[in-house]
């Protein structure tokens, strides 16, 4: 009967009551073990837990079958030899994580070693020391969350199934702990929970439309991310989830609008995704005519998220973008750079229009813009750091020698700065549907065009071949 139980919890089917999960958590802890595999040298070193159990019983799930659990301080996962996450989803009705939104065992930033910048430029191999899993570097999770919320508390509890490049040959299956988490009910907090939980269900009904390409990419692509299991990118099929992802999100907005619901929400994640629409359509190497459309598509999303913002809030000087936010601050940046890469000034002006409220805040953004209007401020102070600073020192220096050495560093610090981003490292992502659409420096190559710098002497994966 525990064994049943245990079952339905760990693959979210069902949680039981509180007594019954307390007898279950003290009919565990007799059943601990030393797992020898989980030794530093051990092939389950990298699988994160403070505690092992073997179960009296084998556990199947979709024909396989375990005896060993781990637990963390806020999860327990059934541990599986073998690659069998896909299948679990299949089963448990779990969805793909395409945007790296919900935690992984330990976290991802572990993964992160894995890709080390290489003068060279390269992006897919590993620190020198003891030879790395051939496919170091990628995670994938499928997940479903059970809100459990009850007007008095906010909770919910996230079924995963997750493979690992830090554990190859493992599959996790496991859920958080039910009550984790638990936060004071409120009206705004609850909303907002809702339609997280519709995003998803969006986000999984329109990757259930979209098989797997039948036929080879016809166009050779500017950007390619790692192969994982000698499988290439499917860039077909990204692109036709990116659409219905994007035709999805407007038609949420009309609705909220009908419904005098938060119309703004489904305006951000579509602005959002047709910047992602645009950027893989030039990572896929589709010809230029082609890709600028949905450029200005994306400013177009941009400027209806940022009427739905001010018509929400009842403000009409807010921004698009915040600038006091590294995501914003960095899509800004990268859609202004495209814009003037593309020859665009009316673009790059429409955006400008929608940042009022940072005028004259950012010396980064304001010498960008002077290339189209030399009547924007000097400013010499900027919102962050890294790695902004190596291209503003590019914008002011007068020496095209200098100009060069500041924008490479610019170039090998960019991904390094901005990598935990939640909308970067998609190429993490082994099965790649909506995760990964291309990371690019549209910023630097619109300032070396600018300056007549020599493209040969900038060659790096993040900086965008010149229109």
């Amino acid at each position: 009967m525990l064994l049943n139980t245990l079952l339905d919890e760990l693959s979210g089917r069902g949680s039981g009551t509180e007594a019954a999960r307390q007898e279950r958590y003290n009919w565990l802890e007799q059943l601990r073990c030393t797992n020898p595999q989980a030794a530093e040298s051990g092939p389950m070193a990298g699988i994160p837990g403070h505690h092992w159990y073997r179960l009296p019983q084998a556990l199947d799930v979709a024909g396989q079958q375990t005896d060993l659990l781990v637990g963390t301080l806020n999860a327990q996962y059934l541990v599986f030899a073998g690659r069998h996450a896909a299948a679990f989803a299949a089963e448990l009705g779990l969805q793909y994580d395409a945007n790296n939104r919900i935690d992984r065992p330990g976290g991802l930033d572990e993964l992160l070693d894995a890709y080390e910048e290489q003068a060279d430029g390269s992006w897919t191999t590993v620190p020198a020391g003891p030879p790395a899993p051939p496919l170091a570097g990628w995670d994938d999770v499928y997940f479903r969350v059970r809100d459990l919320s009850d007007g008095k508390a906010i909770q919910s509890v996230t079924t995963i199934a997750y493979e690992s490049s830090r554990f190859p040959g493992y599959t996790l299956l496991g859920t958080t702990l039910v009550g984790a988490g638990a936060i004071a009910h409120d009206d705004e907090t609850a909303q907002y929970l809702q339609q997280i939980f519709a995003d998803w269900a969006i986000q999984r009904d329109c990757a259930a439309t979209c098989p797997v390409s039948s036929t080879p990419w016809p166009h050779a692509p500017r950007q390619v991310p790692p192969e994982t299991f000698g499988t290439a990118f499917d860039f077909g099929r990204n692109l036709v989830y990116l659409d219905a992802l994007l035709a999805a999100y407007g038609r949420a907005q009309a609705q909220a609008e009908r419904d005098g619901g938060d119309s703004a929400y489904w305006a951000c994640a579509a602005a959002s995704t047709a910047y992602q629409v645009f950027s893989l359509r030039y990572t896929a190497g589709l010809p230029l005519p082609d890709v600028e459309p949905a450029l200005e598509a994306a400013i177009a999303a941009c400027e209806t998220a940022r009427a739905a913002l001010a018509a929400a809030y009842d403000d009409e000087s807010l921004p698009a973008f915040d600038f006091e936010q590294l995501t914003d601050y960095a899509r800004t940046l990268q859609l202004l750079g495209a814009s003037l890469l593309f020859g665009r000034p009316d673009l790059a002006a429409r955006l400008a229009a929608l940042q009022t409220a940072f005028d004259g805040e950012d010396g980064v953004y304001e010498a960008l813009l002077s290339a189209i209007d030399p009547q924007r401020p000097a400013v010499d102070e900027w919102y962050f750091a890294e790695p902004y600073t190596a291209l503003y020192d590019c914008l002011e220096d007068g020496e095209p020698a200098q100009q060069l050495e500041h924008l490479q560093r610019y170039l090998a610090g960019w991904h390094t700065a901005l990598v935990r981003e939640d909308w970067f490292n998609g190429h993490l992502r082994a099965q790649g549907l909506g995760g990964y659409y291309g990371l690019w420096a549209f910023e630097a190559a619109a300032v070396a065009k600018r300056l007549g710098l020599k493209s040969s002497d900038l060659a790096h994966w993040v900086m965008p071949p010149a229109p």
